[in-house]
């Protein structure tokens, strides 16, 4: 191991729950666990340990990550897409990417989720998610921070939204979805401004799956 990994957050059981940990979990790779907000202003202080660059895993190099084995196959739900379903699925991204303008720098598929659908992470050498919230508390002028917003192509929610870009790439479904990830995935960060839209949606999200669970059960 050539870096000393680490992750911010409330708690232990915050931690043990963030998508962006599953990867390194799958390798049994260690990862600092950091508690106190002053612990990552240390570590982006000291920068390295001997020989070795302390690395938030939100800025993994997932070429040295590939160095370690898999403890466990990966889930596999569902079977690997087709060709024509990831040049599909290309273009869905791009969809994402639209949906969400300015909010992402970019919207890829990713290499480190295996049991969540998406994540947030941050481009090389930026500001983690943790350090920019402590940024803004400091600081109430500071800038919204702009990261990179990562799809899981083997999960199940991921896979049925395919179905409906391929069926009609204008499906208003598709732009709710993309929304209510996103916006997922900054509560997890606890960089969600106003959950009040999100709770919204939500509920516009559990009363129609209940009429259709409803109708599928033939209640």
């Amino acid at each position: 191991q050539k870096e000393i990994y680490y992750i911010s957050g409330n708690s232990r059981e915050a931690l043990e729950y963030d998508p962006r940990m599953e990867v390194f979990k799958n390798k049994g790779v260690e990862v600092f666990y950091l508690y106190d907000p002053v612990d990552e202003f240390v570590f982006s202080s000291l920068r390295k340990y001997k020989e070795y660059d302390f690395v938030s895993v939100e800025n993994a190099d997932f070429n040295r990550l590939n160095e370690f084995k898999d403890i466990e196959e990966r889930k596999k739900p569902i079977e690997d897409l087709s060709k024509d379903d990831e040049k599909h699925f290309n273009s869905l991204l791009s969809k994402m990417k639209s949906i969400l303008g300015d909010k992402v720098v970019e919207v890829r598929e990713s290499k480190r989720l295996i049991d969540s659908a998406t994540c947030l992470v941050s481009e090389n050498d930026t500001l983690s998610a943790t350090m920019h919230k402590l940024m803004k508390l400091a600081n109430k002028d500071t800038a919204s921070l702009k990261m990179i917003f990562e799809i899981n192509s083997g999960h199940p929610l991921i896979r049925n939204l395919l179905k409906v870009f391929k069926a009609d790439a204008n499906d208003e479904y598709i732009k709710n979805i993309t929304e209510q990830l996103y916006e997922i995935s900054l509560l997890q960060d606890g960089n969600l401004e106003d959950p009040h839209i999100l709770i919204r949606k939500m509920n516009k999200l559990l009363e129609d799956s209940s009429g259709w669970y409803v109708e599928v059960k033939k209640y």
